[in-house]
């Protein structure tokens, strides 16, 4: 391992959390299910004061700095039950964007730096990929949030790609047919099964923390309907069913 230099002109500007001047590369939303580590470094489900999982519906958005690393990013909205997302992950419909959630925090920091709000759409990818700022921690009580700071370009502005025309990234075949699995067992015992109940199987399982947010990302993601439908499985809102 080289030594380290201790020439300042040469020290970073940060450490491992995204910071500097990013851009979008995609955009879901999504229930996120907060993990933590048990006293053996293990992950675990992260808890509430009543001692239950702390899921939430939340804008999951990778960043890419100019060497081609990626930062994923949560953004909280609110409690799962209040909102249903679109197949492709990309629209959120039956509740109201509240002031108090990260999400919210994030979108007016975007247009305080400049991106103009008649621009953004309900589509998460056509409003946040290909957009790009300088990127840094903003205090948001006892912890922080990853925001644009300055210099931010919305999507198709001086050659940024539009939203549209970005692909996003394929699910994990693996996990997407560990999902499979899942709702055809769910559908088995119960005879259908919702994409809540999935979530919760999905979070039981005995996976690595990589694995296990791969897993909970498959759940809204369309590469699941297709395969489900492959099966004899169809999507009824947000009921799966034979």
């Amino acid at each position: 391992m080289a030594p380290m230099s201790l020439r300042p002109s040469e020290a970073s500007e940060g450490g491992a959390f995204p910071r500097g001047y990013l851009t979008v590369t995609a955009a879901k939303f999504g229930e996120y299910h907060y993990m933590t580590k048990d006293p053996q470094g293990n992950p675990t489900p992260a808890l509430d004061e009543n001692k239950k999982a702390i899921v939430s519906m939340a804008a999951i958005i990778t960043l890419e700095n100019e060497t081609g690393d990626q930062f994923e990013q949560v953004y909280s909205i609110g409690r799962p039950d209040r909102y249903t997302v679109s197949a492709d992950g990309q629209v959120l419909e039956g509740g109201v964007l509240s002031k108090n959630c990260n999400f919210y925090k994030l979108v007016v920091e975007c247009v305080n730096q400049g991106y103009p709000e008649g621009n953004i759409k309900d589509n998460l990818s056509e409003t946040f990929v290909g957009m790009s700022a300088y990127w840094d921690e903003m205090d948001n009580g006892t912890r922080k949030l990853i925001v644009p700071m300055s210099q931010l370009t919305p999507p198709g502005v001086n050659g940024t790609g539009p939203a549209a025309t970005t692909a996003p990234a394929a699910a994990p075949a693996d996990m997407v047919a560990k999902a499979v699995e899942l709702v055809q067992a769910g559908i088995a015992a119960n005879g259908s099964m919702t994409r809540q109940q999935l979530g919760g199987e999905a979070f039981n399982q005995n996976l690595d923390t990589a694995n296990q947010q791969a897993l909970m990302n498959v759940i809204f993601d369309e590469s699941l309907v297709k395969a489900l439908a492959a099966v004899g499985i169809t999507l009824d809102k947000e009921t799966f069913s034979a």
